[in-house]
């Protein structure tokens, strides 16, 4: 009996490490942990997510932006390009924030919660739960733009260091069950948010940065609103994101 009882509890050991869900990408694995594998379809979303802007940033066409159509652009002259897909338009843009690489990384991933702080266009944010080292889901919401009201994403992060000392870091939509769609926004479908980070070539006090955004706003809405809407809020992001780095720099170097 004693040894019939220690083979089902090897039994049970070995299939709760084979249920634990791992992804790896640049020789960084990122496993669940047993009381966290509620969320491994998110874990997985964000990896497949994360497929997809490694293929999208790695391309020729995209780097000399084949196939892209100039959108708008910020006040600063960073361009935004649009490009139409299955899933709806599809918007890049490249600028340069002030700060080195490595602050600028971590001021995105852990400085979710201050966003409504600084950047006018978020109306809320704030992790859901953290799933690893480089993973959590995150919920936020938007305010008006234009005559489209706010929306409200929910959506799976994940980032990975690069080998030319910079960052990927990806975001997709997901569901989960402590954040139910309300009734108070419409929640949007984000199929990707990508952002590269990477030194300057010239200055290690600053970074370049390559952002895409794929989204479906959801609602009653017309496409040709739809496509005046996805480049203005890439504009907008994209201003507030300079001007808020660039604060953070000054008030480093008067400290």
């Amino acid at each position: 009996m004693l040894t019939f009882a220690l083979c089902i509890v090897v039994l049970q050991i070995s299939q709760g490490a084979l249920a634990m869900t791992s992804v790896t990408f640049h020789g960084i694995t990122d496993t669940l942990k047993p009381e966290d594998e509620k969320y491994a379809k998110a874990l997985n979303t964000a990896a497949d997510a994360f497929k997809e802007a490694e293929a999208l940033f790695d391309d020729e066409g995209f780097v000399a932006r084949r196939g892209w159509k100039k959108e708008t652009e910020t006040d600063g002259g960073d361009v935004v390009y649009g490009k139409h897909t299955p899933n709806g338009k599809m918007v890049t843009v490249s600028t340069i924030l002030e700060g080195h690489v490595d602050a600028v990384m971590k001021e995105t991933w852990t400085g979710i919660d201050t966003l409504p702080g600084w950047n006018p266009n978020i109306n809320y944010a704030s992790i859901v739960v953290s799933l690893t080292e480089h993973s959590d889901i995150v919920t936020y919401g938007n305010n008006d733009v234009l005559i489209v009201s706010g929306r409200d994403f929910v959506s799976s992060r994940l980032y990975r260091p690069i080998p030319d000392g910079g960052y990927r870091m990806v975001s997709r939509s997901v569901e989960v069950d402590s954040k139910p769609e309300t009734k108070d926004k419409v929640r949007a479908f984000l199929h990707l948010a990508a952002v590269q980070f990477r030194p300057h070539p010239d200055n290690a006090n600053r970074t370049t940065c390559d952002v895409v955004m794929l989204v479906d706003l959801k609602g009653m809405l017309p496409r040709m609103l739809v496509n005046q809407v996805i480049p203005k809020i890439m504009v907008m992001d994209t201003e507030e994101n300079v001007k808020h780095f660039k604060e953070l720099a000054e008030k480093a170097k008067n400290q």
